[in-house]
């Protein structure tokens, strides 16, 4: 069995420390997770536990003379600017969460403006993040492979940033096979159920339009794991919501998308996206809350209300602004995705034919292109059966590998004389 790594085994056990745990408990995930880390540097830095913290705490705030009554500001301080050389954010975090942590135990930490201003000046610049328009989504489609095709078109779609990991293969299974209408949206929650945000634990019922829909039935002819996720890395494991960050970036690089100086890209930015196109669209608030996981002010009252059916003719209405390209063109999107398959398949090929040997490869592609079936399929608005294409782009390949046939020539001796009587 593998061992815990120790800084995870210390943040589990910080957690249900009895100072401790209780106050990390008020927050939401995301925020728990960075306190919780941010206080276990502070406390390995200042070589002490929590108890200690609170007992030294209120006997300082006993004593008269200020070096003494403030000796927890001026170590908060100088770990901040200790770890300021090395990471601005985390120098802030760990400020933010050891005086939460006083906060709560009703020991307020209390420092001078001056102080207070050199945090703030510590932390590195905030961006804004950039929204996205429908051009550029397109010209990052353009220039993605399969899979990362299928995830920015599902991230437009569904505007759920890190949650986009956790779906599966089942729920965009069954949601195909609840549709009305083979152009309808894909609904990813469950029949008569919801889903939940992993950050915030909110409801919500996300929609695919027929973009991403597609997108992603193309990726799945090129999977070749079991693994149960919609969409996993080149090893079949779970995408991390880092990985589709980076994916998203260097995307909006190779588009070259013209994003203005103090601003940045990423996952979260098709999240405003979202709520711009269902904005514009004209739905309302309540309406656009369910369809991408946001809480809903006052009563819940309304979640029984959004049935599936009504939240997708609600997303309907904004599914032509959440799409690279209207119903009527689908046929240059079906075009592109047809090239990254055969791309796909190629390239398979090549590292077969490196790996078996050409002699090898040519006498299976022979007999892969030698069966014959009879697949109907309309070439005009259906996609190219699997055996055809595998068979056209190995008779392409075949046709590549010109051989030139060696004569070998056997060598010529002089025919021996019998003796007689041997």
């Amino acid at each position: 069995m593998k061992a815990e790594p120790k800084r995870a085994k210390n943040l589990r056990r910080l957690e249900k420390d009895k100072l401790v745990g209780p106050w990390l408990r008020g927050y939401k995930k995301g925020s728990r997770r960075i306190y919780r880390s941010a206080f276990n540097m502070f406390l390995k830095w200042a070589k002490t536990t929590p108890k200690q913290m609170i007992a030294e705490r209120k006997a300082d705030m006993k004593k008269e003379d200020d070096a003494e009554r403030y000796r927890y500001e001026q170590l908060v301080l100088d770990c901040f600017r200790e770890k300021k050389k090395e990471s601005a954010s985390s120098a802030f975090s760990i400020v933010k969460a050891v005086r939460a942590f006083f906060d709560y135990h009703y020991l307020p930490l209390k420092f001078r403006r001056q102080e207070a201003q050199e945090f703030s000046k510590g932390v590195k610049p905030v961006f804004v993040d950039y929204l996205p328009t429908r051009e550029d989504l397109k010209a990052m489609v353009e220039v993605a492979d399969v899979r990362d095709r299928g995830i920015l078109l599902t991230e437009a779609s569904t505007g759920l940033s890190g949650d986009v990991c956790e779906f599966t293969r089942q729920q965009f299974e069954q949601g195909l096979t609840r549709r009305a209408a083979p152009h309808d949206p894909v609904c990813m929650a469950p029949r008569g159920d919801y889903l939940r945000r992993v950050k915030t634990n909110v409801r919500m019922r996300p929609f695919l339009t027929r973009d991403a829909t597609q997108a992603i039935q193309i990726y799945f002819k090129t999977r070749k794991d079991d693994a149960p996720w919609l969409f996993v890395d080149k090893s079949g494991n779970k995408l991390t919501p880092d990985a589709i960050n980076k994916m998203v970036q260097r995307l909006a690089e190779k588009a070259a998308l013209p994003i203005p100086e103090g601003q940045r890209i990423r996952m979260h930015c098709f999240r405003k996206f979202f709520n711009e196109a269902a904005n514009n669209a004209d739905i309302t608030r309540e309406w656009i809350c369910i369809l991408y996981g946001h809480e809903i002010e006052g009563s819940e009252d309304f979640y029984a209300t959004a049935t599936e059916d009504k939240l997708r003719e609600k997303f309907k209405r904004a599914e032509p602004q959440l799409s690279v390209s209207r119903l009527s063109n689908m046929v240059l999107l079906r075009k592109e995705h047809e090239v990254a398959l055969d791309d796909h398949e190629r390239e398979e090929f090549e590292g077969m034919k490196r790996y078996v040997g050409k002699k090898k490869f040519r006498r299976w592609a022979e007999f892969e292109v030698s069966i014959k079936r009879k697949i109907k399929w309309d070439p005009e608005t259906e996609y190219e059966p699997a055996l055809y294409r595998r068979q056209r782009i190995l008779n392409e390949m075949l046709n590549e590998m010109v051989v030139t046939p060696s004569k070998k020539f056997k060598k010529q001796t002089a025919p021996r004389e019998r003796k007689r009587g041997a």
